[in-house]
């Protein structure tokens, strides 16, 4: 099977501080692949490096066979890849429906948009609820929700997830991570960064471990979440 996103030798640096060390990682269509790792170990400036938010030091980043290191961001979010950030972004002074409908303003297929549009408020009841209340009136689920149903107007073919559990309430993370699966199971690809390795390596099919900027371990997500090391350095084991 041929990757969708393939990354080799992937270097980053904030001055003389190296945040990421050389790593090798690859997602599948169709598949949820997850990196975890402690606070500070490279996972979100990984993520920025895809969108290219921040330009590597060295190695390659390919989409379906396209090097994306040369392109500007705008470029590859054209290309499919959406990321919410960590943190939401929201617009806090626009409605939900204001929010959700910034995510479709690069797209072209108009007519198309509406049914999106149902079909992420379908995901999020919470949201249709709220549809004409400020974001920023929102709780912490709400709005990561809404950053999530933001990016699915955007029509993403990778969608990259930074930190989605960060300060929620357990029952709502569940209920996020629940709707990711249902996201996945309709076809899109998801590339999932999370500091919450229990709840990450139980939505993912493979996962990476990330330790001070590079990958540690690299297996099937049900291999890792029983692997001692893992179990032992994450889980309270």
């Amino acid at each position: 099977m041929t990757a969708l996103l393939e990354v080799k030798g992937l270097e980053v640096s904030y001055g003389h501080i190296e945040a990421v060390q050389g790593i090798d990682f690859e997602i599948n269509a169709g598949e949820i692949r997850t990196l975890v790792g402690a606070n500070g170990a490279g996972k979100s400036t990984t993520l920025l490096a895809l969108s290219g938010l921040i330009k590597p030091k060295a190695g390659s980043i390919r989409f379906e066979g396209e090097e994306l290191t040369r392109l500007k961001t705008h470029q590859i979010v054209e290309r499919g890849l959406i990321q919410v950030a960590e943190g939401r972004a929201i617009l806090t002074t626009l409605t939900v429906r204001e929010n959700l409908e910034l995510g479709a303003y690069r797209r072209k297929d108009r007519s198309a948009i509406a049914g999106d549009l149902e079909r992420v408020l379908s995901l999020f009841p919470r949201l249709q609820e709220r549809i004409d209340a400020l974001a920023g009136n929102l709780s912490g689920g709400e709005q990561q929700m809404l950053a999530i149903g933001r990016a699915l107007l955007a029509k993403p073919r990778l969608l990259l997830l930074d930190e989605p559990s960060m300060g929620l309430a357990p029952i709502i993370v569940q209920d996020i991570f629940r709707t990711l699966r249902r996201i996945n199971g309709d076809g899109l690809t998801i590339f999932l960064v999370e500091q919450n390795v229990r709840q990450a390596l139980k939505v993912a099919s493979h996962g990476y471990v990330i330790e001070s900027g590079r990958i540690v371990l690299n297996d099937a997500a049900n291999k890792l979440l029983s692997d001692p090391k893992v179990v032992a350095a994450y889980m309270g084991g």
